[in-house]
């Protein structure tokens, strides 16, 4: 009984990790508000 609450526990714990993650990733890429100087020899 302990062993099957605690998988299930832990799958949850896991899910929301993994939404939480691809969420806050997909967000950062969509934001382009930091634009870093190009250096002068990459400008070539």
């Amino acid at each position: 009984m302990k062993n099957s609450i605690n998988k299930v526990i832990v799958t949850i714990a896991a899910n929301i990790c993994t939404k939480m993650a691809l969420s806050t990733s997909a967000s950062a890429c969509s934001i382009s508000t930091f634009q870093p100087e190009e250096p002068k020899c990459l400008r070539k």
